[in-house]
């Protein structure tokens, strides 16, 4: 399945969702229901499995699996689909939820699935004693030659990181790398070990190796807007602006908004030298998305940037003129900051992609600014009043 072109293995993974009986005491059709969702989150069609995993199919006549199960299997494939898209509150419940409604015995090697993503999702929220403490837990030691030992690994190897041991976080990664080029996956690897084994070599002060690792997943498929990030971090300050602009389009269109939050920081970084107007922006854009999600420790690195660009005072900067949109403008700007297109704007709020286009000339006249990219993200906070 995997090693496919992508757009076969992306259909062939919804076909799997749609025809597959799933039958919980049949383990074999659970692999493949949970690799199927892997793929679409892997291939960026968050919608697709969240889809599923919120209207499943029905139960297999004759299937004594039992409610916890199921109950089980669903939140843990929920709880994937909630990190993949920033949500770590809902996240965190649906692991929790799955790793309680069965026990570890009855989980056996995949338990590393639910596991994986809770720690994850903790150390994303800045909750490392929680991650710590499942991280303690006792796990199957087959479980680390498994697909689901993979994405244990590549979440311990993120606590890890996070909480200052950059030596074992960079053990965690190659030791990932190590699984998935013995199972003859590092086409399309699962996770993209090399990005974050690059971050870990930065953290020790090893750009030549960071660099390395960067240009091998920028070889690849999948991954690259991180490593793009990375490669900016790693090369000298004139040439980090075009790498952060081509890796800040790559995360909005992947809805991917931890990544999203970290790219805007970046560029509004770049941008505190030459242009502190367009710096604050982006960075009051980073802070949304990361106060949206939960990131406290990526809300707090971005809070002391705010002080290098004048304070609290100079962040609301060009807010009046957001008070300034009739709810017609506010509207469209909010469906426009989200990255939807004047078409769709237009079939969203019935109206006409003409009408969608005058709406975005007053707005930019009204912020002063010139291009949809440069909408402030404070206008996000308008979309419940798009209806």
């Amino acid at each position: 399945l995997i090693r496919r072109r992508s757009h076969e293995v992306v259909d062939r993974a919804e076909q799997v969702l749609r025809d597959l009986p799933l039958h919980l005491r049949n383990p074999w059709t659970v692999e493949a229901a949970l690799l199927a969702v892997q793929v679409l989150l892997r291939a960026d069609r968050v919608d697709v499995a969240a889809a599923w995993c919120e209207d499943p199919p029905g139960e297999v006549p004759g299937d004594d699996g039992g409610a916890d199960t199921r109950a089980a299997f669903f939140a843990a494939t929920r709880a994937e689909v909630a990190l993949r898209t920033g949500d770590l509150a809902s996240a965190l419940r649906e692991a929790r939820e799955a790793l309680t409604r069965l026990s570890a015995k009855s989980w056996g090697v995949a338990i590393g699935y639910p596991l994986g993503t809770y720690v994850l999702a903790a150390t994303r929220a800045g909750e490392h004693d929680e991650a710590a403490r499942y991280l303690a837990l006792s796990v199957p030691e087959p479980m680390f030659q498994s697909r689901h030992g993979l994405y244990y690994l590549y979440a311990r190897g993120h606590h890890r990181l996070a909480t200052g041991h950059a030596h074992a976080a960079l053990a965690d990664f190659l030791s990932c790398g190590e699984l998935i080029r013995g199972w003859g996956l590092d086409t399309a690897g699962p996770v993209p070990w090399r990005t974050d084994a690059a971050e870990a070599w930065l953290r020790l002060g090893n750009r030549d190796q960071a660099r390395r690792l960067i240009r091998e997943q920028l070889s690849r498929t999948d991954g690259r807007g991180p490593a793009l990030r990375l490669l900016a971090a790693a090369s000298p300050v004139g040439r980090r602006l075009p790498l952060l602009a081509e890796a800040v389009d790559l995360a909005e269109a992947s809805d991917d908004r931890f990544e999203q939050a970290r790219v805007l920081a970046d560029l509004s970084r770049v941008h505190a030298a030459s242009n502190r107007r367009r710096a604050r922006l982006l960075l009051r854009q980073a802070l949304h998305v990361a106060n949206m999600c939960g990131m406290r420790p990526l809300v707090q690195e971005l809070l002391s940037v705010q002080d290098d660009l004048g304070g609290p005072e100079a962040m609301a900067d060009g807010l009046e003129g957001i008070a300034s949109l009739t709810d017609s403008e506010r509207r469209v700007a909010s469906l426009a900051v989200l990255g939807n297109t004047n078409r769709e704007i237009a079939a969203k709020l019935y109206v006409t992609p003409s009408t969608v286009e005058q709406h975005l000339t007053r707005i930019y006249r009204k912020l002063g600014i010139r291009r949809r990219k440069e909408l402030p993200a404070d206008l996000w906070t308008g979309l419940r009043k798009t209806g």
